[in-house]
């Protein structure tokens, strides 16, 4: 008994010697140059800051929230391309977050298809990213208080070569506004589900029109009321583009919408892609399967935010 005892003790200090060996062997390749890194090891994870900045143009402190990637902790004297993502209607500078952006991010990374950069998001409100007429300046406000206030306060290269501007829905809209109004300030411009109108909204004439009526009372909350043709057309991404077209030539340009976008905004993306076209400025467009909004820009997040990532300066 005590013989067999001891073979079975010999026998299990032999295999946990072995496990001891085999654990070692792995941690040991894991650590070798050009190794594949374990999940874990891949596993570093970036993070995002919840602030506000000072906005002269508002009159009041405004919102923010700033994704870091993982190595801005770890390599201090690094510097960062910066992405400026803008919020759609009804939404906040969490959505980001929220809506599964962030995650993507970090998959993409982990995956080696991105690499690092700071994405910043401002609070827009409802305001399309505009100068309001009678109201609110937004334009303003992500221009000369939101720009600046990131370069200051984080690690970026602070030059139009590594800043893109990328937007979904309202933000796509004031994405592309921006852009086409100060193309000297980016290397490029993404959009998103991007609400282009083709027309001034107009009074609807049924009453039990909900859409045409809230576009409408949009219409007269940035554009003057009752709205005002010259001042819609001064702001619309789709004049813009031609009353602008030299000058946003040095722009990368990406946007894409979905076949099915239910607020019906195929017609006025696809008439950007015409228009980009006709006037000779390169662009990428696409029309792909899919709805509106977060949903949609999920399902093509490796396209957009390879954009980004390849639009930057790094």
């Amino acid at each position: 008994m005590a013989k067999g005892r001891m073979l079975k003790n010999a026998r299990l200090a032999a295999a946990a010697l072995a496990l001891v060996f085999a654990l070692a062997a792995c941690a040991s390749s894991q650590s070798q140059p050009g190794a594949t890194p374990s999940p874990q090891a891949a596993a570093a994870k970036g993070r995002v800051e919840y602030t506000e900045f000072d906005s002269p143009s508002l009159g009041q402190k405004v919102r923010c929230a700033i994704s870091l990637p993982a190595s801005y902790d770890l390599k201090k004297t690094q510097r960062y391309p910066v992405v400026v993502f803008l919020h759609g209607l009804n939404n906040d500078e969490r959505s980001w977050e929220i809506e599964g952006m962030q995650a993507r991010l970090e998959e993409l990374r982990a995956a080696g298809k991105v690499g690092d950069f700071i994405v910043a998001m401002p609070y827009g409100a409802n305001s399309f990213y505009l100068n309001a007429k009678d109201g609110a300046r937004y334009e303003d406000a992500i221009v000369k208080d939101f720009l600046p206030f990131v370069d200051k306060n984080y690690r970026t290269t602070a030059k139009p070569a590594s800043r893109v501007i990328e937007g979904i829905s309202m933000g796509g809209y004031g994405a592309l506004l921006i852009a086409f109004k100060h193309p000297e300030l980016f290397s490029a411009v993404a959009a998103h589900s991007a609400a282009l109108f083709d027309e001034l909204p107009a009074q609807p004439t049924d009453a039990g029109d909900r859409r045409a009526g809230y576009r409408y009372m949009l219409a007269t909350k940035l554009f003057g009321a009752p709205p005002d043709l010259a001042y819609f057309q001064t702001n619309n991404p789709l004049q813009l583009a031609r009353a602008n077209a030299a000058a946003i030539k040095s722009l990368k340009i990406y946007f894409d919408v979905g076949d099915h976008d239910r607020y019906g905004f195929q017609g006025g993306n696809q008439k950007l892609d015409a228009t980009l076209t006709e006037l000779g400025v390169r662009h990428e467009f696409a029309l792909a399967p899919g709805d509106h909004g977060w949903s949609f820009l999920n399902a093509r997040s490796e396209q957009a935010l390879a954009f980004v990532w390849n639009a930057l300066a790094h």
